[in-house]
C-alpha cells in the first residue's frame, strides 16, 4: 500500500504543477516562486501543453489506483475547473462577493489539499472515519494557504515571496483583504473602494500597498487567517497522537507564518 500512496502523492503533485501552469497563462504571470513563469520563459502554448501532459500522466498513475481513486481525481479536477470558471466570471450582481469568493478558493485550492489528505489516509487503509477527517482537515488548510497568499501578496516584497506585490490588484483579482474593503461604507474607504472596483494601472500599485499595508483590513484578514488554521488544528484531536499528527499540527503554524 505504500507505493500506492507515493503514486497518489505524485498524482496531486502532477495535478497541482499542472493547475500552476495554466494559471499563470490565464493571470499573464511572469513569475512563479520567484523564478520565470514556464509562459514567460518559453510561450503560452508551451505551458498549455505541458499542464495537458502533466494531467495526461497524473491520469495514467491513477489507472493502477483503482476506480475509487480515479472517481476522486475525476470530482476534484471538476471543482477545480468549476472554481477557475467561477472565478473568471465573477460573482453575479447581488451575490454575497465574500461568500463567492471563499467558495471559489474551496473549490481552487482546498478541493486538491482535500484529496491529497483522503488519498493519503484511504490508500493507507485507515478506518473510514479518520479518511473523512482528513478529508475534513485537509480542505480546511487548504483554504488556509490560499488566503494566506492573499496576505503575502499585499504585505511581503519579491525577495521574500517570490511572487510580485500586487499581482492580484493588476489582474483585479478579488482577495479577502480587498473584499472587505470594496464591501465597506466608510467614508475614508471611498477613494481606495473604487480603485479596487478595477485592475490597477503598474503606477498605483505601490501607492495603493502603502495604503492596503496600513489598512484595517489586512489586519481582520490575519485574524481570519489564524482562526481557520485554528479551527484546522482542532480537526485533528480525534486522531491518535503519534508523529504524523504532530506534523500536521505543525503545518497548520506554519501556514500563518509562512511569507513565500
Amino acid at each position: 500500500q505504500s507505493n500506492q500512496v507515493i503514486a497518489a502523492a505524485v498524482v496531486c503533485e502532477l495535478t497541482h504543477v499542472a493547475t500552476l501552469y495554466h494559471d499563470d497563462v490565464m493571470d499573464e504571470a511572469k513569475l512563479r516562486r520567484g523564478v520565470s513563469s514556464a509562459n514567460s520563459r518559453w510561450s503560452n502554448t508551451v505551458a498549455i501543453l505541458t499542464g495537458d501532459y502533466l494531467f495526461s500522466k497524473a491520469s495514467d498513475l491513477l489507472a493502477d489506483l483503482g476506480p475509487e481513486a480515479v472517481r476522486l481525481q475525476a470530482k476534484t479536477f471538476e471543482r477545480l475547473v468549476i472554481g477557475q470558471i467561477q472565478e473568471t466570471q465573477g460573482a453575479k450582481s447581488g451575490d454575497d462577493a465574500l461568500k463567492h469568493y471563499l467558495q471559489v478558493v474551496s473549490d481552487k485550492t482546498g478541493s486538491l489539499i482535500a484529496t491529497s489528505a483522503r488519498f493519503g489516509a484511504m490508500l493507507s487503509g485507515a478506518d473510514r472515519e479518520i479518511v473523512e477527517t482528513l478529508t475534513k482537515f485537509g480542505e480546511k488548510i487548504g483554504i488556509a494557504f490560499q488566503l494566506a497568499d492573499d496576505v503575502i501578496d499585499i504585505s511581503s516584497d519579491a525577495s521574500q515571496s517570490g511572487k510580485v506585490p500586487g499581482t492580484d490588484l493588476k489582474e483585479g483579482i478579488p482577495t479577502l483583504v480587498t473584499l472587505q474593503i470594496i464591501s465597506s461604507n466608510l467614508e475614508e474607504d471611498k477613494e481606495l473602494k473604487q480603485l479596487l472596483q478595477s485592475p490597477l494601472p503598474e503606477e498605483k500599485i505601490a501607492d495603493v500597498l502603502i495604503k492596503l499595508r496600513q489598512h484595517r483590513a489586512l489586519k481582520d484578514a490575519k485574524s481570519y487567517l489564524h482562526n481557520l488554521s485554528l479551527e484546522a488544528k482542532q480537526l485533528l484531536q480525534p486522531l491518535p497522537a503519534i508523529p504524523a499528527r504532530s506534523a500536521l499540527e505543525s503545518l497548520c503554524d506554519a501556514v500563518i507564518e509562512r511569507t513565500a
